[in-house]
């Protein structure tokens, strides 16, 4: 079995090799992009031998779609894939034997595709989507979004707010589209995650500032740089840690973060956690604790994308602390916390879907983490790195088998389970 991996890998890289490599936005646009070719050679399905689970494969299950950001598991196993800031798309049967990604993109999504004066740095429409817990009853779903307001002329970009809504999916269709919060008007805004926890209380995640005021993120009159909490309705809890203080935005839960790309509970105790984007090396997973401080942009474990110093002081007094970080970066999005039966060497770890590491492209993998009682780290493994890909999502199917997307040109949906049992030769005698 090895030597399948063996062969596979070396498929893959031979295949690469011809290639042209797509460079991805950098976060400081004077840094040069490097990296390493990423075409993948076919469907698949791509075997691994990996630690604690024999071996697990990997398969191709749909392909030619754009930029994809996320990806939502239905209760029917069929799933909903946003093409980050233009659709969403519906594959049906994708926990099934023949998935099939349905040709019309799904109706009444926030798509301003055609506003005048975009940039490539300008990050608008549809960000992320997540079934609400009766979605089988009644089809509500959970979504982040970006909606342009104006323009500024000074910097030659968008001004933008960040809006977390909630809407019905019937059919092809979101239908009561209705905004739950919506941020102040700013120039920089980026990318948003959302979860329902089980007491159907929504935290949403946003990223700081890009441009500008890059400390709003500490300060607590807006919603940059924050995890808020809401009720499904968009109403406040009253034991929110900022409600009925005057001067913040009562919807924090938790302030001074970068760019928490990724939320998840952990099964065991229900922490919520969140993966961040530091600068050049400075990648964090955090607690998410009501009222806390993570400190960005004064605390950090980062470094400048065109190189500085490690940081003195990377967590100053009143700062929360990371559980973890990543150095080199590996630029850490979509997350969860594996709880089915089909990886019985997994249980209750942490999959995080990298897009890359250490600042090179064609680098992304899914990176496995193995925690104590305590969310300590114990161990962590890198999968599917042969792949080359930019991963950007990763979620559990209800059939207990992980499904990841990748944000490229050319995206594609991974479905990945469990290989063939692992057979020992007998000695020959």
């Amino acid at each position: 079995m090895a030597n399948r991996f063996r062969d596979i890998t070396a498929t893959i890289l031979a295949t690469a090799l011809s290639a042209s490599l797509v460079p991805t936005v950098a976060a400081a646009s004077e840094v040069p992009e490097v990296g390493v070719p990423n075409a993948l050679p076919g469907p698949g399905p791509y075997v691994f031998v990996t630690a604690e689970q024999p071996e697990i494969t990997a398969t191709v299950i749909a392909d030619g779609l754009s930029n994809i950001y996320a990806i939502a598991l239905l209760p029917d196993g069929d799933a909903l894939l946003v093409e980050r800031g233009q659709r969403v798309r519906l594959l049906r049967g994708a926990t099934g034997d023949e998935p099939l990604l349905d040709e019309h993109p799904i109706e009444g999504v926030p798509n301003y595709g055609d506003t005048p004066g975009i940039n490539p740095f300008d990050v608008l429409g549809i960000q992320d989507i997540e079934p609400g817990p009766d979605f089988a009853e009644n089809g509500t779903v959970y979504l982040t979004y970006n909606r342009p307001v104006g323009f500024d002329e000074t910097r030659g970009r968008i001004i933008a707010s960040y809006v977390l809504a909630k809407a019905r999916l019937s059919g092809l269709r979101l239908t009561d589209l209705t905004d739950l919060v919506v941020s102040e008007p700013e120039v920089g805004i980026g990318g948003s995650r959302v979860i329902v926890g089980k007491d159907g209380m929504l935290f949403a995640s946003f990223g700081g500032l890009s441009e500008g005021d890059i400390e709003s993120a500490q300060e607590l009159d807006n919603i940059y740089g924050k995890v808020l909490r809401v009720r499904a309705d968009g109403t406040i809890p009253q034991d929110n840690p900022f409600a009925g203080r005057e001067g913040a935005r009562a919807e924090i839960w938790t302030y001074g973060h970068r760019d928490p790309l990724g939320l998840a509970f952990d099964p065991r105790s229900g922490r919520l956690v969140a993966s961040e984007h530091g600068p050049q090396g400075g990648d964090e997973l955090n607690e998410l604790l009501p009222g806390r401080n993570y400190g960005w942009p004064t605390s950090t474990y980062g470094t400048e994308y065109v190189g500085s110093s490690l940081p003195a002081n990377p967590t100053l007094p009143d700062t929360m602390p990371p559980l973890q970080i990543w150095s080199p970066g590996i630029a850490p999005n979509g997350i969860t916390f594996y709880t089915g039966s089909a990886f019985p060497g997994w249980e209750n770890n942490l999959f995080v879907a990298s897009a890359r590491r250490g600042q090179i492209n064609g680098t992304g993998a899914l990176i496995r983490v193995v925690f104590n009682d305590h969310l300590q780290e114990m161990r962590q493994e890198v999968l599917l790195d042969p792949l080359h890909q930019r991963f950007k999502d990763v979620q559990q199917g209800p059939d207990g088998l992980l499904y990841a997307v990748t944000d490229e040109p050319y995206s594609s949906v991974i479905r990945i389970g469990p290989g063939a049992p692992l057979v020992v030769d007998e000695p020959a005698e």
